[in-house]
């Protein structure tokens, strides 16, 4: 809990925040030694109270101010204990990674053997570990670890502050620093860069300082462009680039990613960018497994006797595709007696309601008709689970290839059509959809069903059924009640937005709701007004905000359990807010 420093932006464990020192300091940041004072450790000092006496006399600095330190072996716990540093000023405290002691609170804390921690699994673990033992608005420093090409993957695992050091160090040591790795300089017949240092080294000679000053300035460049793939929301495809620069940096995500806990508790639930699933790292995205699991466990499929399906396209949503527009075309009318599963990778099943919810609406991947194993593995196991849940008298399936033959050997009963989109093929899909729907029992409108599908999606299960009770009316992507006042509507990115009679009726299921103190908010709501949160919120989330004096819907900014220990921040950006 801190008055010092803010988050104001997130994409993940990845923040974007304001450290408030003698310098505001935008985070993910550099900072140096003029930021911060320190009492060193314990063991420079005499005497316990002297090493305590050295830290009360750096209280009263505007600067980030570090007490004594008992320094530790990375896995060991530290031989003493210091008395906490009471100051009104920012604090910082160096903290062991593995230490079990739940820290004392600060507005920084420091890793210490930080440089100490090369193997992937020790750092993933360490940050990890730290985050959530430490106050969610409070900021994260890694000294002497960054370079210019692990800086990404050090920001995506949650860290906000680092330094020039080890950039420094390198350059005393010969070794020349890019974002695509390190070289002894001296091995290098030319220097792959045309910054004004290499261009003097180039003509001058290699010395330790210019190696020092180019690495510096290809970490601060590196730093500038992380900034702007967090503020874009797309850190995620920049650090699936980046890690493979190094086997340890690519082990280090993969082992981040089975982290899914620390993860997803962070993840927002939609982003502004394009879901790029480039390489085997994106099946692992929590975007993918938080879409399946919703999938597979808040949504219900409408009843219906006959079961479609149908690969991807390239183009998002499906239904503006070419091929899903001859699709619809061969089926014509028989649509409203069955029920459309399309296939893909990576997110293995997209209801046709949900194809507009991200990450469905948004996402690409490289096309090349072929199907690894971990992709067939994920598909089958998806399908075998939502068709436990969801069951169908008839199965036709337009499929091709290696998808065809993915299902196929998942043991599915179906008519198998072949796939493809030319004539020929159309017309078995027209023939085999037209036996399948005979007896067919007629399903409701296709809106209703996407607004059914996509509350209980984003509210939970029964909040579709709770939302549409009563006489409902579409009108264009808004759903009414039947004395025509709204419910919610349907948003372009494909979530929705409740309105506040929408809100009444979903309150009652006692999810999503964000609870306030006696006070009826405007414009934003902060972290500190919040008493309590839905631990299923995350950033991007529409919330129902209620309070003794206040009712209201809006935007999460952070997730529920943010929201709780913060102290800064806002919570909430609220689109109506009316009082009780």
């Amino acid at each position: 809990m801190t008055k010092y420093f803010e988050v104001l932006r997130r994409d993940g464990p990845a923040r974007m925040g304001k450290l408030l020192l003698e310098r505001q300091i935008s985070t993910p940041a550099l900072i140096s030694k003029d930021d911060y004072v320190t009492a060193g450790s314990v063991y420079s000092y005499s005497s316990l109270e002297e090493a305590i006496s050295a830290g009360e006399a750096l209280k009263g600095k505007k600067k980030l101010v570090f007490p004594a330190y008992v320094p530790a072996a990375l896995r060991s716990e530290p031989a003493l204990e210091v008395a906490p540093l009471d100051t009104d000023g920012p604090k910082g405290l160096l903290v062991h990674p593995f230490s079990i002691q739940k820290p004392e609170k600060a507005d920084v804390y420091a890793l210490g053997n930080a440089a100490a921690l090369n193997n992937p699994r020790d750092l993933v673990a360490a940050v990890a570990g730290l985050r959530e033992r430490i106050a969610p608005d409070t900021a994260l420093y890694a000294p002497a670890l960054a370079t210019p090409a692990n800086l990404a993957l050090l920001v995506y695992l949650g860290i906000d502050l680092l330094d020039g050091i080890r950039m420094m160090a390198d350059g005393l040591l010969g070794r020349y620093h890019t974002r695509d790795g390190v070289w002894k300089a001296s091995d290098l017949a030319e220097l792959p860069c045309r910054c004004q240092h290499c261009r003097d080294m180039s003509s001058g000679g290699v010395s330790a300082g210019r190696l020092a000053s180019h690495n510096l300035q290809k970490l601060e460049e590196e730093l500038l462009a992380v900034r702007a793939a967090v503020r874009s929301e797309s850190i995620r495809e920049y650090v699936e680039r980046q890690v493979r620069v190094a086997p340890d940096q690519t082990a280090a995500l993969r082992l981040l990613d089975q982290e899914h806990s620390y993860l997803e508790r962070r993840a927002p639930v939609a982003r502004r960018s394009k879901f790029y699933a480039n390489c085997s790292e994106s099946l692992a995205r929590v975007e993918v497994s938080r879409f399946a699991e919703r999938i597979l466990s808040r949504y219900t499929a409408p009843k219906s006797d006959v079961l479609l399906l149908l690969p991807c396209s390239a183009k998002k949503p499906y239904s503006l595709s070419r091929s899903h527009r001859l699709f619809a075309e061969a089926v014509g009318g028989r649509r409203r007696y069955l029920h459309e599963l399309i296939l893909t990778s990576p997110l293995a099943l997209v209801p046709r309601e949900l194809e507009e919810a991200y990450p469905a609406a948004s996402y690409d991947v490289p096309v090349t008709g072929r199907w690894d194993r971990e992709e067939r593995a994920w598909l089958a196991g998806c399908l075998e689970a939502y068709l436990k849940r969801n069951r169908y008298s008839r199965v036709v399936a337009h499929l091709e290839g290696e998808l065809e033959e993915t299902v196929r050997e998942s043991g599915l009963d179906a008519v198998y059509t072949g796939g493809g989109i030319g004539s020929a093929a159309l017309e078995r899909l027209g023939l085999a959809v037209a036996e399948a729907c005979r007896e067919a029992v007629r399903l409701p409108d296709l809106r209703l069903l996407r607004y059914r599908a996509h509350a209980d999606f984003y509210f939970g299960q029964g909040a579709g059924e709770a939302l549409l009770e009563g006489k409902i009316v579409v009108r264009g992507r808004e759903i009414q009640d039947e004395a025509k006042k709204p419910l919610a509507s349907w948003t372009i990115n494909g979530s929705m937005a409740l309105s506040m009679q929408g809100a009444k009726r979903l309150e009652r299921l006692g999810r999503y709701i964000v609870r306030i103190g006696d006070f009826l908010p405007r414009g934003s709501l902060l972290a500190p007004g919040v008493v309590e949160a839905d631990e299923q919120i995350r950033p991007g989330d529409e919330v129902i905000v209620v309070g003794e004096k206040a009712f209201g819907v809006g935007r999460a900014r952070m997730s529920g359990w943010e929201m709780a220990a913060s102290s800064r921040g806002v919570a909430v950006d609220l689109r109506h807010i009316v009082e009780r």
